[in-house]
C-alpha cells in the first residue's frame, strides 16, 4: 500500500491545514488513545518565523477534539526561557484553553537513557524525554527549514531534538558531525516515530537556518502518518532530494517509510506546481558530506 501525504495550499494558514487533515482523516486512527502530545517547535521563542504558527495548531487541536476527548499535551523544551514564555508570545493561550491543551515543559520531564554514537564511533547514553518516548500518539507540527547540520529540518527533527535533555548538554552531544549526527537522528527516531506529521509551510525558512534564516511565502501545508514519506516529499519540493539527506536516507533504507514519490499517494495539490527550491544554508557544502562507511556496517546496508 502505498503512503498517503496531503499537500494543500491557499491564502489562510489555519484552513491550509485543516484542508491537509481532512484528506488523510481516514488514517488516523484515535481509537483507544488516552494520552496525545503535540510537539511544536520553539527553536527561537522570539522569533515566529522559526517557530511554529498558533493558526495551524488552531486547526489541528479542533481536529482533534471533534475525534478525542482526552488528554493532549503540547510541548516544547528551551534552554532560556520558561515553556511558557512562547506560548504566551505568539498568541497560543486562548486556544489553548478552547481546546483543553496542556502544556508540557520537556526541559523538567522524566528521563530514558538512549544510546547514541561520538565522532569516534564510540556508543555513549543521552537523557531522552519519556514523555515523547511513551505518549501513545505522537504528533509534530512544525515550519519547514533550511538547517545548519542536517541540510533540513521538518517534523521528524522537529520530535527527534525535543527528546535531548536541556539540563544535561545533551542536546549539544548530538551534534558528533555530519555522518555521526545523521545516525544519531536516526537512533532517536526509531525510538517513536510521529503517528502524525504536519509540515506548516504556509511561511518556510531558506538559507541560515533554523534561527537565522529568510521567510519563503509558500502557502502550503502536508500531513501524513508515514513521517518519513511527508518530510521526504516536502524536503524534495525544497530542492533537497531525500536520499541526500541523511537521517531520512538512513530511516528509508531500513522500512519506517518510503522516500521514494512513485512509492506516495499524493493528495490534494500537485506538488510539481508548488517546487520551490530553497535556498540552502551557507554551510551546505560540508553538511552534504555525511555518508560514513561505518554507518552503513553498523545498520547492516
Amino acid at each position: 500500500m502505498k503512503s498517503r501525504v496531503a499537500l494543500t495550499t491557499g491564502e489562510d494558514r489555519s484552513a491550509n491545514v485543516a484542508n491537509a487533515l481532512s484528506c488523510i482523516s481516514d488514517d488516523i486512527d484515535l481509537s483507544g488513545k488516552k494520552d496525545i502530545f503535540i510537539k511544536v517547535n520553539f527553536v527561537d521563542t522570539h522569533n515566529q518565523l522559526c517557530s511554529t504558527h498558533p493558526d495551524g495548531v488552531k486547526s489541528l487541536l479542533h481536529f482533534l477534539r471533534e475525534r478525542y476527548d482526552g488528554r493532549i499535551g503540547i510541548g516544547e523544551s528551551h534552554i532560556f526561557d520558561a515553556i511558557t514564555a512562547p506560548f504566551e508570545r505568539f498568541g497560543y493561550m486562548d486556544i489553548l484553553k478552547k481546546y483543553d491543551a496542556e502544556i508540557v515543559d520537556l526541559k523538567h520531564d522524566e528521563w530514558e537513557m538512549v544510546s547514541i554514537f561520538d565522532t569516534d564511533f564510540q556508543p555513549f547514553d543521552i537523557h531522552y524525554s519519556k514523555t515523547l518516548l511513551d505518549c501513545d500518539y505522537l504528533i509534530s507540527i512544525t515550519p519547514p527549514k533550511a538547517h545548519d547540520a542536517v541540510l533540513v529540518s521538518l517534523a521528524l527533527k522537529n520530535v527527534i531534538m525535543g527528546g535531548p535533555s536541556h539540563t544535561y548538554d545533551d542536546k549539544v552531544k548530538v551534534h558528533q558531525g555530519p555522518g555521526v549526527m545523521n545516525l544519531n537522528l536516526y537512533l532517536m527516531a526509531v525510538r517513536h516515530l510521529p503517528e502524525l506529521s504536519i509540515i506548516d509551510g504556509f511561511a518556510g525558512m531558506e538559507g541560515d537556518g533554523p534561527l537565522w534564516g529568510e521567510a519563503v511565502d509558500w502557502k502550503i501545508a502536508a500531513a501524513g502518518t508515514d513521517s518519513v514519506a511527508v518530510d521526504s516529499l516536502i524536503a524534495d519540493m525544497m530542492g533537497f532530494p531525500p536520499a541526500s539527506v541523511g537521517y531520512l536516507h538512513y530511516l528509508a533504507a531500513k522500512g519506517y517509510g518510503t522516500g521514494d514519490m512513485s512509492r506516495m499517494d499524493i493528495v490534494g495539490e500537485n506538488p510539481d506546481n508548488y517546487r520551490r527550491k530553497f535556498r540552502p544554508h551557507s554551510r551546505f557544502e560540508d553538511q552534504r558530506k555525511w555518508y560514513d562507511e561505518r554507518v552503513d556496517r553498523y545498520l547492516g546496508l
